[in-house]
């Protein structure tokens, strides 16, 4: 009998893991959606008071998932076609963020000027150009709507990634590009913070200093197309426990060293840390283990990731008017459902609209193709 036989203990039996190769081949990408919804979910415990979960993880996610995604569509666009379409990326990038993104600045100032805050200018213009990030990394964290910082970074990396893509022209240059530019950040970064003594909120919010953690995404996506790194990727989830130590080491990076290990160095190591985790569940997805980060529940939050990652700070600023008195659990509580509501609101009143709109884009755009 083989030792090695599907019913050994922590072994993944056949059937309870999808090889990596196969995962990239599909037209939707299993597990996404509840890490999405862990990623919102850190983000907004954090800024509902727990102060001991750090944020930032939630945003690093995130930053991942964007690149690993988008340069898995890019790759994916190219095999088929032989090209990449700049316009059609910029139109659906357009119909997915700026539909809801501008109706929450707009709800935004309105709010705060009838609540007797009016947004000055620079505020207004900085939201509007998506260049809130560096707003907060020449000034500190400041403003109305500190938190759209990350949405300004992912902003300049779909108007930059693209061009670069394009001008690289091959899996091989694009993998040494991007091996080169994380190393690169990662370098910069800590020669701003360690050498010239740069303030943490600059090394934090600035697009120079936070693009190693989209660049390891987009690294993740390129990677999947080696044969030997699709050999290898399964061996990351022969157990189905091998999340968890990797999940350890990212709580170690982040929370037990210290922050001038995370303003240098630590970023890029917990976005490695992260585009492992992605690995590992992408393939463990169908294990009971890990099957929740399909489920219907997951879904659902992580389709309203954005808006929830919008709204969230607004709901609880109302829930802290709402049960001034109250106890933090029960504000937090209360933040948490006014959220989900607001973000309903965008997601099912505002964001379907433009996400059919853009299915119909796709879908016309592959007739065509089929045609051709």
């Amino acid at each position: 009998m083989n030792p090695r036989s599907d019913s050994e203990p922590g072994v993944v039996p056949g059937g309870q893991i999808t090889p990596f190769a196969e995962v990239m081949k599909r037209k939707h990408l299993p597990a996404l959606d509840g890490l999405r919804a862990i990623s919102v979910g850190i983000v907004m415990v954090y800024h509902g008071g727990v102060e001991a979960v750090p944020g930032d993880l939630g945003v690093t996610a995130f930053f991942v998932l964007s690149g690993f995604l988008i340069t898995w569509l890019l790759l994916r666009e190219r095999e088929k076609t032989g090209r990449v379409s700049l316009g059609g990326f910029y139109l659906r990038r357009s119909l997915r963020i700026f539909p809801a993104y501008f109706a929450f600045v707009g709800v935004s100032i309105v709010l705060d000027r009838a609540l007797g805050d009016p947004w000055t200018v620079s505020n207004v213009v900085t939201a509007l150009t998506y260049t809130v990030n560096y707003r907060n990394a020449l000034g500190g964290f400041a403003g109305p709507i500190p938190h759209a910082w990350s949405l300004a970074v992912e902003e300049q990396f779909y108007l930059l990634w693209p061009l670069v893509f394009i001008m690289l022209a091959n899996v091989s240059r694009t993998r040494k590009a991007l091996v080169y530019l994380i190393l690169g950040v990662c370098a910069w970064r800590a020669i701003l913070y360690l050498g010239f003594g740069v303030p943490d909120y600059y090394v934090y919010h600035a697009f120079d200093t936070r693009f190693d953690s989209l660049a390891i995404g987009c690294l993740l996506a390129v990677l999947a197309t080696s044969k030997a790194f699709l050999a290898w990727a399964p061996r990351t989830a022969r157990r189905a426990w091998y999340p968890l130590p990797v999940l350890l080491l990212v709580v170690i990076s982040r929370k037990a060293i210290s922050p001038a290990w995370h303003y240098a160095f630590g970023f890029t190591v917990d976005s490695v840390l992260v585009a492992i985790l992605v690995i590992q569940l992408l393939q463990l997805s169908s294990h009971p283990m890990w099957r929740w980060l399909d489920s219907r529940f997951a879904v659902w939050v992580g389709a309203l990731s954005y808006p929830l990652y919008l709204w969230h700070i607004w709901g609880f600023s109302m829930a802290d008017n709402l049960t001034r008195s109250a106890s933090a659990p029960l504000n937090f509580v209360v933040g948490t459902l006014l959220s989900f509501v607001l973000a309903s609101g965008s997601y099912y009143g505002i964001e379907r609209y433009f996400l059919r709109l853009k299915a119909r884009l796709d879908k016309s755009k592959q007739t065509k193709l089929a045609l051709s």
